[in-house]
């Protein structure tokens, strides 16, 4: 059965130069999608209104959630340095 569908002229040029340089034909990439979305029962990728700023101080945010949550779980098992300690270990990677 055909489908008919209209995009801009300017993403339809990039999908066909990428269908291209993949080797495959745009029919055959629309094609992976739609089983992709019937296989998926969605859409196969994420859909975000955040923007990918947002997207990146989150990634940030979380991995200081789990620097601080791993210094925790450091100090719960005695896995600690001293303030001497940690000096040294500076002052060591400045001459280094």
């Amino acid at each position: 059965m055909a489908m008919t569908i209209s995009i801009e002229d300017d993403l339809k040029r990039d999908f066909t130069e990428v269908c291209r340089e993949i080797g495959l034909p745009p029919s055959t990439a629309i094609g992976i999608f739609a089983r992709a979305v019937v296989r998926e029962r969605g859409i196969p990728f994420s859909l975000s209104a955040i923007s990918s700023a947002e997207r990146a101080a989150q990634a940030y945010e979380l991995s200081v959630a789990d620097g601080i949550r791993r210094g925790l779980d450091d100090i719960a098992v005695g896995d600690v340095v001293t303030r001497e300690e940690a000096r040294a270990m500076r002052a060591a990677r400045a001459t280094a």
